[in-house]
């Protein structure tokens, strides 16, 4: 779970938006197609959800919470058939009034993690469009309950430094929300999330993460996974999706994006913190991922 989390920490970018909706039936709202990953929780009442390229809807029900990828237009809607219109045409930044209770009314907390998709992470790019978990999951799952109802308390105060305290708890409950979606699943699913579930690939995740800077190499790694050199290089790329060094080098450009997003250190401190002697053989590395220099990247391109 440490590496879920440093991995959310590296790529959470700008700000989050939250907000909440009060609606009555018939209605229709649609996310379209964008960067942003989209977490919804239905509050009161329930709605279909249904993405984009799927005949089929989702019905939600009162507790449920799901989470779209990026990149996945969809759309909430009671019926499922209704007309749609934007989202941001329904949200509603005042406070939830009890009186919008009627028996065909749906009440939700919608929001949106913005993710730094210029060189994705394994994780990022094999999250499934649609996780949802049932409102008995989320309830059997103390820390994750808390989280969603921290947010909601938040969506519907708008009090000054919302913004910021939303962001922050939309860290905490995107980590607690794929925890608990990990838990449902099989043991040994073959991707980076089933990874974080075998010992000795989670064991090496952590100290890649902890330690980027250290001289990796396959032995070396594999020495920390307790295991021979071909079956920890064998294993780690069916779990993670691609060779350890390749994901070591994935993984310290991820940190150099963000420390350049972040004011306070100069291009060769940066090198030095995720492992290069040099800038010119840091700058080609990233030059490699990124498709552009550090100095450009910090400058937004420009």
């Amino acid at each position: 779970m440490d590496a879920m989390a440093g991995v959310l920490g590296s790529y959470r970018t700008g700000s989050a938006f939250l907000g909440t909706a009060v609606l009555r039936c018939p209605w229709g709202i649609g996310v379209d197609p964008q960067r942003d990953s989209a977490l919804h929780v239905v509050l009161a009442g329930h709605c279909w959800l249904r993405l984009a390229g799927r005949d089929e809807p989702v019905r939600l029900s009162p507790g449920d919470v799901v989470l779209v990828a990026s990149g996945i237009g969809h759309a909430l809607s009671d019926p499922p058939d209704a007309s749609i219109v934007p989202i941001r045409a329904a949200l509603s930044a005042a406070p939830y009034q009890q009186a919008a209770s009627a028996p065909d009314t749906t009440r939700l907390l919608c929001a949106k993690y913005q993710l730094d998709e210029a060189a994705p992470h394994p994780m990022v790019s094999l999250m499934p469009p649609l996780i949802h978990l049932t409102a008995q999951q989320v309830e059997a799952n103390e820390p994750l309950r808390l989280a969603l109802q921290l947010l909601r308390v938040e969506a519907e105060s708008r009090r000054s430094g919302a913004d910021l305290i939303a962001s922050r708890l939309l860290d905490s409950a995107l980590v607690l929300l794929l925890r608990a979606w990990m838990d449902t699943q099989p043991a040994g699913a073959a991707d980076w999330f089933g990874a974080l579930s075998d010992p000795s690939i989670a064991r090496v995740l952590r100290l890649i993460h902890e330690q980027p800077q250290d001289d990796w190499t396959v032995a070396a790694l594999a020495d920390r996974a307790l295991l021979s050199r071909a079956t920890f290089a064998r294993r780690f790329t069916q779990l993670v999706g691609e060779p350890p060094l390749a994901y070591v080098t994935r993984w310290r450009m991820s940190l150099a994006a963000k420390a350049l997003r972040e004011a306070g250190h100069s291009i060769d401190e940066i090198a030095r913190a995720v492992g290069y002697e040099s800038g010119p053989a840091f700058s080609k590395a990233f030059s490699r991922v990124f498709g552009q220099s550090p100095g450009r990247y910090r400058n937004g391109g420009s």
